[in-house]
């Protein structure tokens, strides 16, 4: 991936029209700059009031030292002399990945209707993918599908969920959250410099809906089926944990014979009170079917792909303890819906239903 000084972020204006009133407003999208502060968090707060999970976003300076620091590249959109939307961009190029994550964007209430979500897509993404990486990744909000359909309109693929990331109790927004204790998000991803996935080591029962996911995202592959007994070594995990949201994340970068207590032991207190776990799993040897086995047997179940966005593969498990995740409440689009009732099929299995 290109460093983001590297690239050119050129501004871009557009007159949108609204939909519902057939009002007219010139938008002018650009990269960040000081003195955007006040203007984002105000459309931060309009939309969330103070429950946004990003909490450094409420604060000028370390927002402002987001926004120049190496790992983000932020952008707004500016309309009547006021920030009227924004959207960055994650870099992620650590641990072998290199990818960037289109995320965060938000806009002021009264500025919707204009298709600026849709408009600040278009203008990014051809950025993004001007830095080289070897994919775009996207985490779409399940309360609605503008997300989902604007990053479809630019080519990206659903391949999953990341489910239970956030308590519905902690948000404040003007969408509607139902019944579901915690919101769920889709994975959508587009591959930009990698093409090729190598040998993927995946359980018969994950062969279709892996292969759906890489044939929709016009990767090669092949799949294998043949598994290998865990090494006596140590597994190697990556663990950090969100407090606030009450989820744990793991990466499980090599491994070894005691895999399993080493996960049991990062959810040895979080077993309750609407705790979730994401696990990241290698598909890059045999050792994956037999750490894929043994997670199962814990409660963890199936959830995805990872593709195209680092020099491994990886798949996504679950753990959700007793939550009710009800994702037939989901706001999906087609794709999505296809990939939910893949994922429901291990979710119920874990429940015994």
């Amino acid at each position: 991936m290109l460093q983001k000084e590297d690239v050119q972020f050129p501004p871009l204006e557009r007159e949108l029209e609204n939909q519902r009133t057939g009002a007219r407003v010139r938008f002018r999208m650009r990269p960040f700059a000081c003195g955007d502060e006040q203007g984002m968090i105000a459309c931060i707060r309009d939309e969330y009031a103070d429950s946004y999970f990003k909490q450094d976003f409420y604060d000028p300076a370390r927002l402002r030292e987001k926004a120049l620091g190496r790992h983000y590249v932020f952008f707004v959109a500016e309309a009547k002399g006021e920030i009227a939307g924004m959207e960055i961009f994650t870099l992620f190029c650590e641990h072998g990945d290199d990818y960037i994550e289109p995320a965060s964007q938000i806009l002021r209430v009264r500025y919707r209707g204009f298709g600026l979500s849709a408009a600040l897509v278009e203008y990014t993404f051809p950025l993004a993918k001007a830095m080289r990486p070897l994919a775009l990744f996207v985490h779409a909000v399940t309360f609605h599908t503008i997300t989902q359909r604007v990053c479809g309109a630019q080519g990206m693929r659903a391949t999953g969920f990341r489910l239970g990331r956030f308590l519905t109790e902690r948000m404040q927004n003007s969408y509607e959250r139902g019944r579901c204790p915690k919101y769920s998000e889709g994975i959508m991803i587009l591959p930009v410099e990698k093409r090729e996935a190598g040998t993927l080591y995946v359980p018969k029962e994950l062969g279709r809906v892996v292969s759906d996911c890489y044939e929709r995202l016009g990767m090669s592959y092949e799949l294998c089926h043949e598994s290998a007994p865990l090494p006596p070594s140590s597994a190697q995990l990556f663990v950090s944990a969100d407090e606030l949201q009450r989820m744990v994340f793991i990466r499980l970068e090599r491994c070894g014979a005691d895999v399993i207590e080493q996960v049991q032991a990062a959810l040895a207190d979080r077993s309750q009170d609407g705790w979730t776990c994401q696990m990241k799993l290698p598909v890059c040897d045999g050792y994956a079917i037999t750490a894929y086995e043994r997670l199962r047997e814990i409660g963890f179940f199936f959830t995805g792909v990872q593709a195209a966005c680092s020099d491994r593969e990886w798949i996504y498990m679950q753990w959700c303890g007793g939550l009710e995740l009800y994702l037939e409440d989901y706001a999906l689009t087609g794709e999505f819906c296809l990939m939910r009732d893949e994922i429901k099929r291990f979710y119920t299995r874990r429940k015994g239903l």
